[in-house]
């Protein structure tokens, strides 16, 4: 179904967004995590950041997985990793189909000499303000609320608020620790082999819905989202419904729903509203349809350190 979507057609066929490119490095990167080629993840990922800023949504969950599948020390040298490739990138120049040098190039130094003031202004945006004419989502709340501060605050407080219930409730659970004991194993970190144990419970499927989920977080509270962000949400749609354990036939019409509302030119007051109900329905799902394997998880733990 999803290469049958029309937005899908219009994003990567006839428009060739950038969101494209940053999406194609961030599977890629979620792919190397779960073959455990960490390195190769972190590079990967660094260099779909380097494409959209976009991908700092999945950054939060992106942590916790490395802190938990490799250890404090080596989950800081992977966030050096990714700092240093946005800082000094090696490519190599093609000319036409033809490989012609390999340089050292500066990612961002043809911008941040000529005017470093306006590079770091414009490339980390966080302040600008968003045209309501172009939002696909917030749209039926209104143009005085949707441009207030007020609601910019909101949506912010709820972004952490999904990041820190996920993270205590989900995405801590191979380390079998709260948040602050987590934090506090960063200067105390365990021994060698519960830190072995701890990775082996860093499972794909929990490296895949981990990253998803942080990403569909960010997406439903985004203040605006364009078109060409359906992108970031349409391929993980299926997985995420999936892993929220709805009923095969709600699964099909959640998809169709989000496939009509992200369709519909400019986007009205009822289709901004189920494209904010779908992806609501798709984090709460996987929040709640998760809740048994967390569980199990935890007393899988407990019996083994009985067991001991």
């Amino acid at each position: 179904m999803l290469i049958l979507s029309k937005r899908m057609h219009s994003i990567f066929t006839l428009r060739l967004f950038n969101d494209c490119f940053a999406v194609f490095f961030f599977f890629v990167a979620i792919y190397c995590y779960q073959k455990r080629w960490w390195i190769a993840g972190s590079i990967v990922y660094s260099i779909g950041l380097g494409v959209k800023m976009s991908l700092l949504l999945a950054l939060p969950s992106v942590g916790i997985v490395l802190l938990q599948a490799i250890g404090a020390s080596d989950a800081i040298g992977h966030a050096s990793l990714i700092v240093l490739i946005q800082v000094c990138f090696s490519t190599w120049h093609l000319h036409g189909f033809i490989l012609i040098e390999r340089k050292q190039v500066l990612l961002s130094l043809p911008f941040t000499l000529h005017n470093p003031q306006g590079y770091l202004s414009r490339a980390f945006e966080f302040t600008r303000q968003f045209f309501f004419k172009w939002t696909v989502n917030w749209r039926f709340v209104g143009e005085e609320t949707f441009l207030s501060k007020q609601f910019a605050l909101a949506l912010l407080a709820a972004h952490i608020s999904l990041l820190i219930l996920f993270a205590t409730t989900r995405w801590l659970k191979p380390s079998q620790q709260s948040l602050p004991a987590i934090i506090t194993s960063i200067f105390n970190p365990p021994s060698a082999e519960n830190q072995a144990q701890i990775s082996a419970r860093v499972t794909p499927r929990f490296i895949l819905t981990t990253i998803l989920s942080a990403n569909a977080i960010g997406m439903l509270c985004a203040r605006s989202l364009h078109y060409q962000f359906y992108s970031w949400i349409v391929w993980a749609t299926p997985a995420l419904l999936w892993r929220a354990g709805y009923h095969p036939v709600l699964q099909y019409a959640l998809w169709g729903a989000q496939e009509y509302a992200w369709n519909v030119f400019p986007s009205t007051n009822f289709s901004s509203m189920v494209v904010v109900q779908v992806l609501a329905a798709t984090v709460v799902g996987v929040w709640y349809g998760t809740r048994k394997e967390a569980t199990e998880t935890a007393a899988a733990a407990e019996k083994h350190q009985h067991v001991e």
